[in-house]
């Protein structure tokens, strides 16, 4: 059984329908870390504009009008009460269409007025589902960057938020312009901090199955289910764990208990 890439990251997944509804040590070696922040520059410095344009070039005509009808509701936004919900609204309407980079842009101009914990969590979670959707570097390094500022500032609104530390050290481990160490070691942080946060354990038993070391992803995998018995995610992760060893049976006893 694969664990597909969208399943991996647990609460992207979970907060993308809310999405639609409600609108460490660093070991990156120094030049790496340079040429990243001279890429990163370049993609901020080209704006969402192109991305924009970019996405505009993908929808029909009748959805463009219904685009350009929002946009221009959104400029004429009387004060910020107001602009939050056109906001809303055209967050809502480029999630709908395709384009979660696009609705992360005006997630993040939500955040940026109401200044919640829950605003910027919104704003990364739907940045983060874009880098998935991203067919370009440059789109998916835009995206990466404003979602790693996203979780930031909700975590420094709520330091006890596990979910978006989850998810920041996430962008680091499953992104290829950036070594994974650095989000490894986030999460290593968390266990100990949190060793019966069975999201936190999922995660760790996910890289270790990654890197072949089976037997510590099945222990952490047991006492996961263990604390919550019908953790989908744990179930199927522990499927693909007994079937990486050799073990058929206990794999094909997962296996049928895992909702696909």
């Amino acid at each position: 059984m694969n664990i597909s890439k969208s399943q991996s990251i647990l609460v992207v997944s979970a907060i993308a329908l809310f999405c639609l509804i409600y609108f460490g040590m660093s070991t990156i070696p120094k030049e790496q870390k340079q040429a990243g922040i001279s890429r990163a520059n370049n993609i901020e410095a080209t704006g969402i504009q192109n991305i924009v344009s970019n996405a505009k070039k993908t929808l029909s005509k009748d959805q463009l009008n219904i685009i350009e009808a929002l946009q221009t509701e959104y400029h004429d936004a009387a004060d910020d009460a107001d602009k939050v919900e056109r906001a809303k609204n055209m967050a809502s309407k480029w999630y709908e269409y395709g384009s979660p980079i696009v609705s992360g842009y005006f997630a993040e101009e939500i955040a940026k007025i109401q200044k919640t914990k829950e605003a910027w969590s919104i704003a990364g979670t739907t940045y983060q589902i874009g880098m998935k959707s991203a067919t370009v570097e440059k789109e998916l390094l835009f995206a990466k960057g404003r979602a790693v500022k996203a979780f930031e500032n909700a975590i420094s609104l709520s330091d006890d938020n596990i979910d978006d530390k989850i998810n920041l050290a996430l962008i680091y481990v499953d992104n290829p312009d950036t070594t994974p160490m650095q989000g490894i070691q986030m999460l290593l942080k968390l266990n100990e901090k949190n060793p019966d946060n069975v999201q936190v354990m999922n995660q760790l038993a996910r890289l270790a199955l990654r890197t072949n070391q089976t037997e510590k992803a099945i222990q952490r995998l047991e006492k996961a289910i263990g604390l919550e018995p019908e953790n989908n995610n744990s179930i199927c992760l522990l499927a693909q764990a007994y079937a990486q060893a050799g073990n058929d049976t206990k794999a094909k006893e997962f296996q049928n208990k895992c909702k696909k």
